[in-house]
């Protein structure tokens, strides 16, 4: 019996750890007397252990995350500000070769202003050298000596020069005085006192004519410098020589008086 009575209990007391399926928590606060008790099955208790893992794998895995994220954000942190010192190296360059090539467009600007002005004033001076040389002022004979005489055409058919006569000698240059077109070269056989014409237009208002015994190289159309030669005299005789300004005639000598040869 005793031992049956032991197997019982041994029985009794494997059932009750069986039975066991949690724990009793007491709990008794500092400030009062009264005590709670509070249940916690195994379930429940593996619930809580269960969550707090999860919820400390979810704190590490945010920390890990955050601390990945902070790395790279760190980096590129670094790699932008390396760009940007980069960048801010080039810009200073940019600037300074700007700066350069300003101060070079200012020189250039001034060169070429000097050069506009250097142009400018040959440009005037040939438009003056050239309304210069239109003007008769050389004497229309060269090569031989020219003497000034009375018009011997004054009671001619021909009609008087208005103008004047030279005497000269075989061979003397007949020459333009002035810078112009020949734009007329006629002749007159029938006239004892001579038998060509050349008609010359200065351009500027002035035409001189030249009346004159022969050979005439000059064409109609061509144009002349002053001091070219237009015909050579065959023989010892008269070039008559006339000018007009804006279709008057005009004393020769006051222009003649401005010879610079």
């Amino acid at each position: 019996m005793i031992w049956n009575k032991s197997k019982k209990e041994n029985v009794k007391r494997a059932e009750t750890k069986k039975l066991t399926t949690g724990y009793t928590v007491l709990l008794i606060p500092n400030s009062s007397d009264a005590a709670r008790t509070i249940e916690l099955s195994f379930d429940r208790i593996l619930q809580i252990i269960t969550g707090a893992i999860a919820v400390a794998m979810i704190v590490i895995s945010l920390v890990i995350s955050m601390m990945v994220h902070n790395h790279k954000l760190k980096k590129t942190i670094e790699e932008t500000g390396a760009q940007m010192t980069e960048l801010t190296q080039t810009n200073s360059e940019l600037e300074d070769e700007i700066a350069s090539l300003n101060e070079q467009i200012e020189t250039d600007r001034e060169v070429f202003s000097k050069i506009e002005d250097t142009i400018s004033k040959k440009e005037e001076e040939v438009a003056a050298s050239a309304q210069e040389a239109a003007i008769p002022t050389e004497i229309p004979i060269k090569n031989a000596n020219a003497v000034l005489v009375e018009d011997p055409y004054a009671d001619s058919d021909g009609g008087a020069t208005m103008g004047l006569v030279f005497s000269t000698v075989k061979g003397a240059f007949v020459v333009a005085s002035g810078d112009g077109v020949a734009i007329h070269v006629d002749s007159d056989d029938e006239n004892p006192y001579y038998r060509r014409g050349i008609v010359v237009d200065h351009g500027n208002g002035y035409i001189t004519y030249y009346r004159l015994n022969g050979e005439v190289s000059v064409e109609e159309g061509a144009h002349v410098l002053r001091g070219d030669v237009m015909a050579v005299l065959d023989d010892d005789g008269y070039v008559a020589y006339e000018i007009k300004k804006d279709g008057s005639f005009v004393d020769p000598t006051q222009l003649l008086s401005k010879e610079k040869n």
